[in-house]
C-alpha cells in the first residue's frame, strides 16, 4: 500500500525492478521517491503510469506520460513533482481539486514559463524554488491566475524561494503591488504564505484591498521569514485594516514599519492570535508599539522575529527593541484587560442603579 524509495545511486538492475513495480503492486496508494536522480526518471515514470489507485505521489522529475496520468487522477490527495521544460508544448490539466500540490522549480521565472500550457482545477498549491534569477518575474501571479480554471476556488497558496545572503537588499527581487494584484482574485484564500518573499512594496492601501477581497484568511505570512534590510511601506495602520475585515485570522506573520497614525478601533481587535511574527520589521519606539499591539492583539503573549545573533548592527538594534516589546507585552495586555473588566463592572453597576431609581 505504501512504498518509499531512496532517491540516489540506482543501478540498472534497480531501475528495471522499479519500472516493473505496477503489475506487482496494483493496489499501491502511496509512492514517495523525492529528488531522484535524472537517470532513474524513466523507471519511475514507467511505474507511475501503471498505478490507478495512487493517493500520494511525491517524486522529482517524471516524463510527460506520467504527469498526464497523475494529472487526470481523481483519487490523488497529495502530489509533488519537479517542473521541467523538457515537456515542451505538452498541455497538462490537473483536475484533482482536493489534492495538495507542490511543484518544485529552479526559479520563479522558470515556473512562470512552465505553466504556459498548464491548467489547474485545485484548491491547494505550494511552489518551491531553489533560487532567483536576479529578479522577480513580473507576470508570475498573473500567469498563475490565468492557468487556474476556477481562481476563486483556491484556498491555500504558498511560494517559497531560497534567498542568498547577498539578495536581502536587492530591490530587483521585490514584487510591487501591481505584480501582486492578481492575488486579489483568489477570494476564497484561507492560507497565504509569502513569508520568504520581500513584501516591502506592499502598502496600507493594498493590504486593505487584500483583506476586503480575501475575508476568509486564517493564516497569512508576508515577508516575515527573512532579514530584509529595506524599509517596508506597510505600517500598523494597514495591519489594523487587515484585522477589521479578516475576522477568522489566527496566524499572522508580517513585515511592516512599526508605526501607527490612527488609534485602533474596536473592530480591529483580534482575540485569536497569541503569537505575532514580525520578521525583521523596523521599530523605533518599543513602548508605543507595545501599547498598540496590546490593543490589536490582547491575547498575544509573544512577538517572534527572524533576526539572527550575527546580523548587522542595524538589525541587532531592531532585535533589541523587539525584545523590549516582548518584555512588556504581557504586562500591557494584562493591565488593559483589568481596565476593561473594571469599566464593565462599573458600567453594569451604574445600569443596575439606574434601573432601581426608575423602579422607585
Amino acid at each position: 500500500m505504501t512504498l518509499k524509495l531512496s532517491p540516489v545511486m540506482w543501478s540498472i538492475r534497480k531501475c528495471v525492478a522499479v519500472a516493473s513495480l505496477a503489475p506487482a503492486c496494483p493496489l499501491l496508494k502511496e509512492f514517495i521517491c523525492v529528488n531522484a536522480e535524472d537517470s532513474s526518471m524513466q523507471a519511475i515514470s514507467e511505474a507511475v503510469v501503471g498505478w490507478e489507485k495512487l493517493q500520494v505521489l511525491q517524486v522529482g522529475h517524471v516524463d510527460g506520460r506520467a504527469l498526464m496520468h497523475a494529472a487526470s487522477s481523481q483519487m490523488l490527495q497529495d502530489l509533488r513533482f519537479s517542473a521541467s521544460l523538457d515537456l515542451g508544448s505538452l498541455e497538462l490539466d490537473f483536475c484533482s481539486p482536493h489534492a495538495r500540490m507542490m511543484i518544485s522549480a529552479p526559479s520563479p521565472s522558470f515556473f512562470q514559463t512552465f505553466i504556459q500550457n498548464v491548467h489547474f482545477s485545485i484548491q491547494r498549491l505550494h511552489l518551491f524554488c531553489e533560487r532567483y534569477d536576479g529578479f522577480f518575474p513580473e507576470q508570475l501571479f498573473l500567469r498563475l491566475k490565468a492557468c487556474l480554471v476556477h481562481p476563486g476556488e483556491l484556498t491555500h497558496l504558498a511560494l517559497t524561494v531560497i534567498i542568498s545572503p547577498g539578495e536581502t537588499s536587492s530591490e530587483s527581487i521585490m514584487p510591487n503591488s501591481h505584480m501582486l494584484h492578481p492575488l486579489l482574485s483568489f477570494n476564497r484564500l484561507t492560507h497565504l504564505n509569502l513569508g520568504d518573499i520581500c513584501t516591502a512594496n506592499i502598502d496600507d492601501a493594498f493590504l486593505d484591498e487584500m483583506s476586503m477581497s480575501c475575508p476568509d484568511l486564517q493564516q497569512l505570512h508576508l515577508g516575515d521569514r527573512m532579514e530584509w534590510l529595506v524599509a517596508p511601506l506597510l505600517t500598523l495602520d494597514g495591519v489594523a485594516y487587515l484585522l477589521e475585515h479578516c475576522r477568522r485570522l489566527s496566524t499572522l506573520g508580517i513585515f511592516f514599519k512599526a508605526t501607527m497614525t490612527n488609534i485602533p478601533q474596536g473592530n480591529a481587535v483580534n482575540l485569536n492570535i497569541t503569537q505575532l511574527f514580525v520578521g525583521s520589521s523596523p521599530i523605533d519606539d518599543p513602548v508605543n508599539v507595545t501599547s498598540m499591539l496590546s490593543i490589536l492583539f490582547p491575547n498575544a503573549t509573544r512577538i517572534s522575529h527572524c533576526i539572527r545573533r550575527g546580523s548587522s548592527q542595524e538589525l541587532r538594534g531592531r532585535k533589541d527593541k523587539w525584545a523590549t516589546v516582548n518584555k512588556w507585552l504581557k504586562s500591557f495586555a494584562s493591565a488593559r484587560k483589568q481596565s476593561w473588566e473594571q469599566g464593565w463592572l462599573e458600567g453594569r453597576a451604574a445600569g443596575e442603579k439606574s434601573a432601581v431609581d426608575i423602579t422607585e
